[in-house]
C-alpha cells in the first residue's frame, strides 16, 4: 500500500518537490518493519529497492578482503540507504543490516527510475540529493566522524 506523500517530506530529497510528484513517488512506497540483525541488501547484488529509514538503526558494511565485512557507518531515522539504486549499473555496493527493530519506507527504485524518465526535474533533484548524500558520507568516512 502507498504512504502518504506528506510524510515524504520529512526527507530531505523529497521536501522541495510538488505535491504531484510527491504523490507520484508515494504511489511506488511502502511501510515496513524489520528485526535487527535483518540484511536489507548486500554487496553487489541488483538495487531494486531504495530504503528510508523511519526509526531504528542500520549498519553500513564494506567487504574487505579475507577478513569479511567491515562496519564504515551506522545511519539512523531520516537516512536513505540503498542510493546505488539509482546510479548505474544499479548494483549495490555495501551491505547494509539493521542494528536493531527498524521501521522504513521502501521505494520501488525500478520504478522510481522509469518515473525520473517521465520527470527529468524529478530525476534531476534525487539525483541531486543523492550526490550530496553520498558525498559526505564520503568525506565522514575520510574524516573518521
Amino acid at each position: 500500500m502507498a504512504v502518504d506523500p506528506k510524510y515524504l517530506s520529512s526527507f530531505r530529497c523529497f521536501e522541495d518537490l510538488s505535491d504531484e510528484q510527491r504523490r507520484a513517488v508515494a504511489e511506488l512506497a511502502e511501510a515496513e518493519c524489520f528485526y535487527p540483525k535483518y540484511t536489507l541488501f548486500e554487496e553487489n547484488q541488483p538495487g531494486e529497492r531504495l530504503y528510508l529509514i523511519t526509526e531504528g538503526e542500520v549498519e553500513v558494511l564494506y567487504s574487505n578482503g579475507e577478513r569479511g565485512l567491515t562496519r564504515v557507518d551506522r545511519l539512523g531515522a531520516g537516512e536513505i540507504v540503498g542510493c546505488s539504486a539509482l546510479v548505474p549499473p544499479y548494483k549495490h555496493t555495501s551491505t547494509t543490516r539493521s542494528l536493531i527493530e527498524i521501521d522504513v519506507l521502501i521505494i520501488d527504485a525500478i520504478a522510481l527510475r522509469e518515473l525520473i524518465q517521465e520527470d527529468y526535474s524529478l530525476g534531476f533533484y534525487i539525483q541531486q540529493h543523492i550526490m550530496r548524500l553520498l558525498m559526505e558520507r564520503i568525506s565522514n568516512l575520510r574524516l573518521g566522524a
